[in-house]
């Protein structure tokens, strides 16, 4: 948990993996999943859903035990995510649950665009 907990930002299974086999854990990838898993089931990470066409593809997590709550921007050609906290929008989040008799207990919000980058080589294309 402590390979997890230090990782800095988003990661994978496979990152994961390559993480403990440096530190000479002789793991699966299975059991690597089997344990994030647990994790995300304990509220110390998080999967993070990932457009199907970024390049990567997969499931990728996040540590969010003891970090505020933000949401993200993903964009869906390169993968590319930035982070971003926006009080409006968890209010507004807030109105349309009691709109429809819901009691929020978490909430994740993902917009997918194209970043600046991939959108400038989509325009000179």
């Amino acid at each position: 948990m402590k390979t997890i907990c230090d990782i800095k930002g988003h990661f994978q299974a496979d990152h994961v993996l390559r993480l403990l086999k440096d530190q000479q854990y002789n793991l699966s990838l299975v059991t690597v999943y089997r344990n994030l898993s647990l994790l995300v089931e304990a509220g110390i990470i998080r999967r993070v859903s990932v457009h199907e066409d970024a390049p990567s593809g997969g499931a990728w997590y996040e540590h969010i035990w003891g970090r505020s709550h933000h949401d993200h921007l993903v964009c869906m050609q390169c993968g590319r995510r930035v982070e971003f906290s926006y009080p409006a929008i968890d209010v507004l989040q807030e109105a349309v649950a009691r709109e429809h008799g819901f009691t929020l207990e978490r909430h994740y919000l993902e917009l997918v665009g194209l970043c600046p980058e991939c959108r400038n080589e989509k325009d000179r294309a």
